[in-house]
């Protein structure tokens, strides 16, 4: 049998030159065949579904996209913790969104998640899964899923002790919480972040997560504390980064701004 790695490990940018090309490079129908054929050798298969989510063109049938999906979860019932399987499901989920397929590309990423959970041992890796499933959901509007993700992002990050984590997924629910009006729950975990971030040392996080609190203090009503996180904020990226403690002498000076121009989410 014609070995199919070269046609599905083409990169996606060559999917943006002439339909002709890139349709000879890609053979979808030999694609699906040769991964039916390799279904018997499930390590191949995965290792071939990988490749070609990676090298799927801009303008794939989305009957055929579906059906890729349909062997990912076949593979997911024979090899349930293959770490290669969870990047064919990521490389999935983020095909799928740019086809406008959200439904499905949630599937992918909680099947990436499922793999993850089934590991449990780094952290890191459950929090990147996480994130990627909330990009989906924000694609779908659902902040309340967005939201989900980080909560469980924070979960996981304090089950392994990981303070540099939990430090950011707190400042990052503190910007949900922002974005969902939720003023003071925003504060409770932006004050939260604040104290996670003086014990990690990273002083440059600190400011922008200040900065945040700031924000949802004044948002909240209170102006005198908010007007102290910006200052500590500043104080903290004075000589450090000019173009950030610009922007915070400007939040300091001009807070009402926050109803007009939502502060930059860090990082």
């Amino acid at each position: 049998m014609t070995d199919p790695t070269p046609i599905a490990a083409q990169p996606r940018q060559e999917s943006t030159e002439p339909d002709t090309d890139a349709r000879r490079r890609f053979d979808p129908d030999h694609v699906l065949t040769t991964l039916h054929a390799t279904m018997t050798r499930p390590e191949s298969a995965v290792e071939l579904l990988t490749r070609t989510w990676r090298a799927v063109p801009a303008d794939a049938d989305q009957a055929w996209l579906r059906r890729l999906c349909d062997l990912g979860t076949e593979l997911a019932t024979t090899l349930p913790t293959s770490l290669l399987l969870a990047t064919a499901f990521r490389h999935a989920a983020q095909t799928l969104r740019t086809h406008g397929l959200l439904h499905l590309a949630a599937i992918q990423g909680m099947r990436e998640l499922a793999i993850h959970r089934l590991h449990d041992d780094n952290p890191d890796a459950t929090a990147t899964a996480l994130h990627d499933l909330a990009q989906t959901y924000r694609a779908q509007h659902r902040l309340h899923k967005v939201i989900d993700c980080a909560d469980e992002t924070l979960e996981t990050y304090l089950l392994h002790h990981h303070d540099t984590g939990t430090a950011r997924t707190l400042h990052h629910l503190g910007g949900l919480m922002i974005d969902a009006g939720r003023h003071d729950s925003a504060v409770k975990y932006l004050t939260r972040a604040d104290t996670k971030y003086r014990h990690v040392f990273t002083t440059t996080e600190r400011a922008h997560g200040l900065a945040a609190l700031g924000q949802a203090l004044w948002l909240s009503g209170k102006h005198a504390p908010a007007h102290r996180a910006f200052n500590q904020a500043l104080a903290l990226t004075i000589g450090i980064d000019d173009l950030t403690a610009q922007q915070f002498r400007a939040l300091a000076a001009r807070p009402d701004d926050l109803a007009r121009s939502p502060l930059q989410r860090f990082p």
